[in-house]
This record gives structure tokens, C-alpha cells and sequence, in this order.
């Protein structure tokens, strides 16, 4: 007997995503209401929805006052969370040297579902690059065609922006399925371009700009 799935948890980013598809926005709000009035969005999303029961609203106008409000508690907690880490820095003993992060050809971190049904960003960090370079081919190999990744030192910088290695999925995921070569095989070139959001790519090394 097959185990049952575990419902996905909705989170503010996971709200959003939905939010910008094509939905009917009254439906939506009636959906997702409790989910609204009982989570740590409530104190903004509580006063739209009693506009929208008193018809001082439209379904529409109210969801996308609803986005915009979600959108900013968003910023807002990922700036203190940044505030925090900077005025609470941890130890360098803890701190690991190397991070992974999934992008698509738009500069947009990667998400995906973790064990608790939980929206999680396609980031990780590590104390060794080889750790770093496997974890991100497997989540390439496991992604879209427009994803790659990047993998920066966290303390070591060239003219002021991390040290990183761009990885191509077309390369991770010729370095899974590749076979042990013979001593007469010629080495795979790797790729070179540019991504559309201005990161050049050349031997698979570059300092990734987040400007």
C-alpha cells in the first residue's frame, strides 16, 4: 500500500506564483481565504478583504492590492532577515565557504518542494566547491532547459564580486550520464556564451555580476 502524499504547504511565495496565473480573482480570494486570514499574512491581508465584504472593492482590484501587499511583507522580512545576519554574523567556524544557487535565463533563483511540502529556494551552501559543483549538476540535470547554475566563494572576492564558476546544464548533465573514458577519447569542450541578463561565460569560470 502506497504512502499517501503529504498536502504541499502554501507559503507567500507559493501565493504569489499562483496569483499571477490566469485565475478568476473571486474564486481565488474565497480559495484561499482562510489560508489569508490565519497566517502571518494576515495583518495586511485582513483589511482588503473587509473592503471587498463591504463592496468597497472588486474581486480584481482587491487580489492585486492582495499581491502588492504580500509582495512587500515579502521584501520586508527578507530585509530584516539580512539586517540580522549582518549585525548577527555567525561564527566563522559555522560559516561554510562555498554556495550553490539555481537560476533561470530570467537571473531568478529556482525553487522547489522540499520533504515538508514547503517552498524552497534552489540554494545551499558548502564546505567543499566539489560538493558544491555535484549538488548543483544534479538539481540542472533535474531542471528546465533555461536553468544554470552558480557557484561563488562566500569571503573571496574579485574587484568586489564573488569569485564564481557559472555551470551550463548542457554540462552537467553531459557529466552525469557520461561514461569512464579511454586514454585515446578526446575531452568534451565546454560551452561558452553569454546569458541574456549580461553574465559571461568563458571555460565555464566567471565572476557573476548580481547588478
Amino acid at each position: 500500500m502506497s504512502e499517501s502524499k503529504k498536502p504541499r504547504v502554501m507559503t507567500p511565495r507559493g501565493f504569489l506564483h499562483k496569483a499571477s496565473g490566469k485565475v478568476s480573482a473571486d474564486a481565488f480570494l474565497t480559495q484561499h481565504r482562510a489560508w489569508l486570514e490565519s497566517g502571518e499574512l494576515a495583518e495586511v491581508a485582513l483589511p482588503i478583504l473587509r473592503k471587498l465584504d463591504f463592496q468597497e472593492i472588486l474581486p480584481t482590484p482587491a487580489l492585486d492590492e492582495i499581491r502588492g501587499a504580500v509582495l512587500d511583507h515579502m521584501l520586508t522580512k527578507e530585509t530584516k532577515k539580512a539586517e540580522n545576519a549582518i549585525l548577527n554574523p555567525a561564527p566563522a567556524a559555522k560559516r561554510k565557504p562555498w554556495m550553490a544557487t539555481i537560476y533561470d535565463a530570467k537571473g531568478e533563483i529556482q525553487t522547489r518542494i522540499n520533504a515538508k511540502g514547503e517552498q524552497e529556494d534552489l540554494q545551499e551552501t558548502f564546505d567543499k566547491s566539489s560538493d558544491a559543483d555535484r549538488w548543483t549538476d544534479r538539481r540542472l540535470f533535474e531542471g528546465a532547459s533555461d536553468w544554470f547554475g552558480v557557484v561563488s566563494h562566500t569571503t573571496i572576492t574579485i574587484k568586489g564580486e564573488p569569485l564564481s564558476t557559472i555551470i551550463m546544464r548542457e554540462d552537467a548533465i553531459a557529466r552525469i550520464l557520461q561514461k569512464p573514458k579511454g586514454p585515446a577519447m578526446k575531452s568534451q569542450a565546454k560551452s561558452s556564451g553569454k546569458l541574456s541578463f549580461g553574465v559571461k561565460v568563458s571555460n565555464d569560470r566567471a565572476v557573476f555580476s548580481k547588478g
